[in-house]
């Protein structure tokens, strides 16, 4: 007496990382001609193109940041009834980037910046070496900057707390004898 757990086998593979908010993620088992594919998501996942192939493309753009057990699994049934499974956790990865705006006098040395996590890359006006902000570059006013920080292929950018405001200096005329 034959039952299907006779032909039944089951595989996880942990975890995936996935981008936070990203909208299509694919996923693929080896094509087998003569075979069908099942895949399920956990919500709230969504495939969106893909079911009955060796391959879908899922969106996690609706995902909480953190693990989601047993995200996909797909099911594959050969034509004599035999089927095996194998399940992917998923990891939903998101970051985000901190760092603090200052004021400063135009002719104020260049000041370094930290962002957190450490060892991403600032950009915008007076921005040198993508570590340090020189006010006299940037010259006198409101400066926007940009942290952005990548990590296993998720790239996440902030603006900061607030403008770098570089200051003009006072105007004073020279000093006079009478």
């Amino acid at each position: 007496d034959w039952s299907s757990d006779v032909c039944s086998s089951d595989l996880t593979v942990n975890p995936d990382t996935v981008c936070y908010q990203t909208p299509g993620s694919t996923y693929s088992v080896t094509s087998d001609p003569g075979v069908t594919y099942n895949w399920t998501i956990v919500s709230p996942g969504t495939i969106t193109s893909g079911q009955g192939t060796n391959a879908i493309v899922v969106n996690w753009s609706s995902a909480s940041p953190g693990l989601i057990p047993n995200a996909v699994t797909v099911t594959v049934t050969n034509q004599f009834g035999c089927d095996t499974s194998t399940t992917i956790n998923v990891y939903i990865l998101q970051i985000i980037p901190t760092f603090t705006a200052q004021a400063s006098c135009v002719d104020a040395g260049c000041i370094p910046l930290t962002g957190t996590p450490a060892g991403g890359v600032f950009t915008g006006p007076g921005v040198s070496g993508q570590y340090q902000f020189c006010p006299s570059v940037a010259g006198v006013g409101s400066h926007t900057l940009t942290y952005t920080y990548t990590q296993n292929g998720c790239t996440f950018t902030t603006t900061g707390t607030g403008p770098f405001v570089v200051n003009p200096l006072p105007s004073i005329s020279p000093i006079s004898h009478n």
